[in-house]
């Protein structure tokens, strides 16, 4: 009988290794803080210590199975912190409201996947897919730092509809498929979960789509993603193409946004130039404004220099201009132009390191 035993327990330990083989889980983030000098007409100057410079600040865990046959299951939990202040980042339960109020929630990511040769499923907060050209696959600077594509490319929320969408959508489903042949795509649908039957029962209900095609030194994809609301829908497109000459990745992105009847019409054209231990950075951004807002431009110039594969250094520095009596537009942190027809601009210098 103790043999038995014996053998019984060795044959569960090896089943536990087998088991503990095939799963694997990853705590990781990014702690990105800098300091930044911002002016803005009206308003004067100010320093401000920063986040997100260059990537954005997270702590996340995620994890995948082998279930066998080449079938995995996969999750994902990553949240934003601000190493300023320690505040975590708001999310949204409906893709309409903002919630968290600075504690620690998974608004950055939270899904549950499958994932196989046919492609992968994911359920969750995530990513739209129209986001994903405006990150730095598609504009030198992403959506970070003085530079961002947001201050301009994001919408402008009017008529009473203010639009959670244009970066992450709550209680999705998305399809991504494998690589075809250079093809790729992803489909997504979200809904707010409202009751039926009344005015906004449809708020907070998405619907986008991506293409991409990559071979060699060239990316093309194409975005687009409606998101209803009573007060106006939001409907966000971009295309954009980068083409990699040596060291120099030459990028060119075109965005639109509709709000209700308002819409604004944006075109980029920059460059990602590998330069010794980092990269130079430049974009030029020209946005044109229907029934809202105004008409504005910015350019932006900055340095990444990698310290070591998990560290690096970064300076950026940016200026937006509003047209005519507009004042809309800035370089963010909250310092915004007063005066009519105003710019304002920032100089950052930071420190990235993940782990």
């Amino acid at each position: 009988m103790s043999k038995i035993k014996y053998i019984a327990a060795a044959v569960a330990a090896l089943a536990g290794t087998a088991v503990q083989a095939q799963t694997s889980v990853t705590l990781f983030g990014v702690m990105d803080a800098g300091v930044l000098f911002a002016n803005a007409s009206g308003v004067g100057s100010t320093q401000l210590l920063t986040t997100d410079g260059n990537t954005s600040s997270r702590l996340g865990i995620r994890g995948t199975e082998d279930l066998g046959g080449g079938l995995k299951v996969n999750f994902w939990l990553e949240a934003a912190v601000s190493p300023d202040t320690g505040a975590g980042g708001n999310t949204s339960t409906n893709n309409k409201d903002s919630v968290g109020g600075g504690s620690l929630t998974f608004g950055r990511r939270s899904t549950l996947g499958l994932q196989g040769s046919w492609g992968e499923i994911r359920m969750g907060r995530d990513y739209t897919p129209t986001f994903t050209n405006l990150t730095v696959a598609m504009h030198p600077f992403g959506t970070n730092g003085v530079g961002n594509a947001g201050q301009l490319f994001y919408q402008v929320n009017t008529g009473g509809t203010t639009a959670r969408t244009n970066v992450r959508a709550s209680n999705s489903i998305a399809y991504w498929t494998p690589d075809l042949g250079g093809f790729s795509g992803t489909v997504m649908y979200a809904t707010g979960e409202n009751l039926g039957g009344g005015a906004t029962d449809k708020d907070g209900n998405y619907m986008g789509l991506r293409l991409a095609y990559s071979a060699g030194p060239l990316t093309v994809a194409a975005a687009t993603g409606k998101t209803n609301y009573a007060t106006g829908d939001y409907t966000q497109s971009n295309a954009g193409i980068n083409y990699q000459f040596g060291p120099a990745k030459i990028m060119y992105l075109w965005g639109e946004n509709k709000v209700g009847v308002t819409k604004t019409s944006i075109n980029m054209i920059g460059t990602q130039w590998n330069v010794g231990p980092g990269q130079l950075r430049f974009a030029y951004t020209n946005l044109k404004a229907t029934g809202v807002a105004n008409d504005a431009d910015q350019i932006a110039i900055g340095y990444v220099y990698d310290l070591s594969k998990r560290t690096a250094l970064y300076t950026n520095y940016s200026r937006v201009n509003n047209k005519g009596t507009g004042k809309q537009f800035s370089v963010g942190g909250g310092y915004a132009p007063t005066a009519a027809g105003g710019s304002s601009s920032g100089l950052e210098f930071g420190v990235r390191h993940s782990f």
